[in-house]
């Protein structure tokens, strides 16, 4: 029996995984068992510490998309059928990642069409990204992930201005033709049953063929700072872990708009000995995503997981993020320690196959 295997695609911040973690509990509600495979062009994510918590089969592709790492991919899909023997598989691609159809779905389907079924593939957009002031090269990848698309999912229609947007938006997906359009949000769960019950009576046609120019395609990720880093903080004091996780967000949002870097997608999660908390930032000067916000996360220390997606070089983004935890954390009041710290410019792409 083949497992349903639903791929979730589109551009940073536009609430993929949100989506998928919700799409889950649904999926469980149906008496499913679930498995999700995460993906980035580093390590140490906040998406897989997310979805630990919410105690799903998770199995983590790191060290770059499914394209260039098609024979990880394939061997997470194995260990998730292996270990949870789940019925239905979710899957999270790079968020800059594009060209998906020739480069995964239709080697997947050539190699392993008697194990895994593959539902129409999704894009997640976020209406409210429109705003957002990105070179070229990255508008061209957004571009390219909805060309391809057999499925739109407009995201966060819980806020009164996605929603406002989102009939603009409509109106230009309508453009690609033959496309289904589902408004949900992650948040109130609105839209998303309908969403998945397509995607799960339905299989990929697998037809979306782009003309992908791989130039401007490298050149839009390189255009971005990837930056993840995970660290300890210790206080003198018991301190909220909650503010402190809002306070990381606005403090970072300020800085990097002196800077004019526009942010593509912030992430932190933070853990204390009694609680954890999740909150993102999408936009600059936009609302804060709250994922876990517990009211009283008081505690001396707490653990951090950041994941930063942003129009600058590596460098500033680098100094930035020191800059501003330093600041938000100063010593002697606090001692903060970093575990891991890196922040790159993703290599070209260079998929494995591409058919």
């Amino acid at each position: 029996m083949t497992i349903p295997v639903i791929l979730v695609g589109g551009f940073l911040g536009a609430g993929k995984t949100t989506l998928l973690l919700t799409t889950a509990q649904r999926l469980a509600a149906r008496g499913l068992r679930v498995g999700l495979v995460t993906n980035d062009q580093g390590e140490n994510l906040v998406d897989t510490a997310l979805a630990r918590r919410n105690q799903l089969a998770v199995v983590e592709v790191s060290g770059g998309c499914f394209c260039c790492r098609y024979p990880d991919m394939v061997k997470a899909l194995m260990e998730l059928h292996r270990q949870a023997s789940p019925d239905v598989i979710l899957a999270e691609p790079v968020g800059s990642c594009t060209d998906l159809m020739a480069t995964v779905i239709r080697p997947l389907l050539h190699q392993h069409a008697r194990r895994f079924r593959l539902a129409p593939l999704t894009i997640a957009v976020d209406p409210l990204r429109a705003q957002d002031r990105f070179l070229p090269e990255i508008d061209y990848l957004i571009q390219q992930q909805v060309a391809e698309a057999e499925v739109v999912v407009l995201t966060k229609q819980d806020l009164p201005a996605a929603i406002e947007h989102g009939k603009t938006t409509t109106s230009q997906l309508m453009r690609h033709g033959d496309l289904r359009i589902f408004p949900l949000s992650a948040k109130t769960g609105v839209g998303i049953d309908a969403w998945l019950d397509s995607v799960l009576n339905t299989t990929t046609a697998a037809d979306r063929k782009l003309d992908v120019d791989y130039s401007i395609y490298a050149a839009g990720e390189a255009a971005l700072g990837w930056l993840n880093a995970s660290g300890k903080v210790s206080a003198s004091q018991p301190f909220s872990a909650t503010n402190w996780v809002q306070y990381l967000l606005q403090m970072l949002d300020r800085s990097l708009s002196l800077h004019q870097s526009v942010i593509a997608h912030i992430k932190v999660y933070a853990s204390t000995p009694e609680t954890d908390c999740k909150a993102s930032l999408m936009h600059a000067q936009g609302p804060i995503g709250w994922d876990l916000r517990p009211d009283n996360a008081y505690s001396s220390e707490l653990t951090f997981t950041l994941n930063a997606r942003v129009q600058a070089a590596p460098e500033l983004l680098a100094s930035t993020v020191r800059s501003v935890l330093h600041e938000l954390s100063p010593h002697p009041d606090f001692d903060i320690q970093f575990t891991s710290f890196e922040c790159f410019q993703p290599e070209a792409p260079n998929p494995t196959h591409r058919i």
